[in-house]
């Protein structure tokens, strides 16, 4: 990824927050979109479109990582104690702040234990946004095999240093859960459905209010 290309992540981004706070109505339940799927599911695309539709801003993942990439060596156990901890601070803050945000995952993690591990940093993102007083709502995006292995070759994925090698996508989705994390999950095959379809489905559901929900008890002492 190049140093222009993250520096004008970022500033979008940080824009997009400033905007966000400046409009932001106390009495509003901020939401955080995560956005969840393999590799070349078309989580960034979509993301993008959906901040087009709604003004929220986009915090997906290629930022952490490229950023703390560049300090501690990827998927070592600093580097991914860092990208959790960054991610998860964001969303408290942006809770905390009335800020609503868009988050993107991929849901095909490696190592032992991969699908568990990327469950409980979902629900940590869940409980330490309502902690802040937010609603989170999961979205999860999936594709064929043959579909997914035909987009790598798309030039905008070296943008963001995204995964381009075919032997690897096989073995991540060899051993990938494509259940959805919760029971209630909307999940959109973007093989069948464009992009400005799934973005357009996606900003309606962020339309739809919420009621208040307090935190439990147990919620507050899992995020502390």
């Amino acid at each position: 990824m190049t140093a222009d290309r993250v520096v004008a992540d970022f500033l979008a981004f940080e824009r997009g927050v400033n905007d966000q706070k400046d409009s932001a109505v106390p009495a509003r339940i901020p939401t955080l979109l995560y956005l969840y799927g393999p590799p070349a599911s078309g989580k960034l695309t979509i993301a993008r479109k959906v901040a087009a539709l709604t003004g929220f801003p986009l915090f997906h993942n290629h930022l952490t990582v490229n950023a703390v990439s560049s300090v501690f060596p990827f998927g070592g156990e600093a580097y991914k104690a860092v990208v959790h901890r960054l991610r998860l601070d964001v969303f408290a803050r942006a809770a905390e702040f009335g800020v609503d945000l868009i988050f993107t995952n991929n849901s095909a993690w490696g190592g032992a234990h991969g699908r568990a591990r990327f469950a409980a940093f979902a629900e940590a993102a869940r409980k330490i946004v309502e902690c802040q007083g937010g609603r989170t709502i999961f979205v999860g995006l999936t594709a064929p095999a043959d579909v997914l292995e035909a987009r790598l070759a798309d030039e905008s994925r070296r943008a963001h240093g995204k995964l381009l090698e075919g032997a690897r996508l096989r073995e991540l989705l060899a051993g990938l859960d494509i259940s959805p994390l919760q029971a209630g999950d909307v999940v959109i095959d973007t093989s069948v459905t464009s992009a400005d379809d799934a973005a357009a489905a996606i900003a309606g559901l962020l339309s739809t209010p919420a009621p208040p929900m307090a935190p439990t008890a147990a919620d507050r002492s899992a995020v502390t």
